[in-house]
């Protein structure tokens, strides 16, 4: 069926849409486990079907060169609006995911931000880096060796333009009410900075009074060039079955099986991960690490934390 013509291969999944849908109308004895199991088939079907509408225009990636080793061509993003705009409406944006893991659930989101928001967000972000901080047992925060990025806050509904960023980060997950949307962090990493491996989950009571747990992490890729400075998800081992159809975004090579999956760092694309799993507890499977830039190198990303409940920001003036 791989190389069945794409056109044939979609009627298909239509035909089998029709009648497991059929079956499960016209059954007496329908249940909420049957109609769950059907829609896991065909949700994983579908996935599968994207990915290989998508590799038929690729070339083999077992073939090619890592392109980090080759002159460094970002794709551009291809949406872009007029900022002056957001004053009056957030633009009805369009990108494309793609199902990398289901437990824990990763999406990964091309075409995310726009140039234009990406710029906006570096230059407002620019004269407020400092060193980042990690957290201490006690709630408090440092400066450490474990995490050598520079971070910079951005104001809860800044602006406009930031306003319309939040409402597409809530609108993702449901919409869900934008003030559970921690501030903005935009992280500068320059050659040999990274965040060693950890949990973007909450263990301290202290910091789960205001919103609760971090439910959700998106990683925006602001900038970046192809000197590594790869996201790896240490636990979720490469395995080439399944994740060599994503070798264009994942790092694919003769060592790949020795570590978790590593995403490449891609200018607007948006890696989004829970947190939590299914019965409302951390998951210890997201553990991961910013990797370190390469000799001369530059990676600029974005931190999108989803608190399980409203956070208690200040009455907008």
């Amino acid at each position: 069926m791989s190389h069945m013509p794409v056109f044939f291969r979609i009627v298909i999944v239509g035909l089998i849409v029709f009648v497991c849908f059929s079956s499960l109308y016209l059954s007496e004895r329908t249940t909420s486990e049957t109609t769950h199991f059907v829609l896991q088939v065909l949700i994983e079907y579908l996935t599968d079907l994207q990915s290989c509408i998508r590799q038929e225009n690729v070339i083999d990636q077992s073939t090619k060169p890592d392109p980090c080793n080759e002159v460094c061509k970002v794709p551009e993003v291809k949406n872009n609006y007029d900022l002056s705009q957001y004053n009056y409406k957030c633009p009805h944006h369009r990108f494309h995911t793609r199902i990398i893991e289901r437990s824990p659930l990763i999406i990964y989101i091309e075409q995310f931000l726009t140039e234009n928001e990406i710029q906006y967000l570096i230059d407002l972000a620019e004269p407020l880096f400092e060193p980042s901080r990690t957290m201490n047992d006690d709630g408090s925060f440092k400066v450490n060796e474990y995490r050598t990025s520079s971070s910079a806050l951005i104001e809860h509904h800044q602006t406009p333009i930031i306003e319309c960023v939040e409402r597409r980060f809530a609108q993702f997950q449901g919409d869900v009410d934008v003030d559970c949307i921690e501030e903005l962090q935009v992280v500068k990493y320059t050659s040999g900075q990274q965040y060693k491996p950890h949990y973007d989950w909450l263990s301290n009571p202290e910091h789960l009074k205001d919103g609760g747990q971090r439910v959700t992490t998106f990683f925006t890729y602001l900038q970046a060039n192809c000197s590594k400075g790869e996201t790896e998800f240490l636990p979720i081992r490469y395995n080439k079955t399944h994740h060599e159809r994503f070798c264009d975004i994942l790092i694919c090579d003769e060592k790949s099986h020795e570590f978790g999956i590593r995403f490449r760092p891609i200018a607007g694309n948006t890696i989004f991960w829970y947190n939590m799993d299914e019965f409302g507890q951390v998951d210890h499977l997201t553990y991961h690490a910013g990797r370190p830039p390469g000799e001369n190198g530059q990676k600029i990303g974005l931190n999108t934390w989803t608190r399980l409940q409203k956070i208690g920001y200040p009455p907008k003036k």
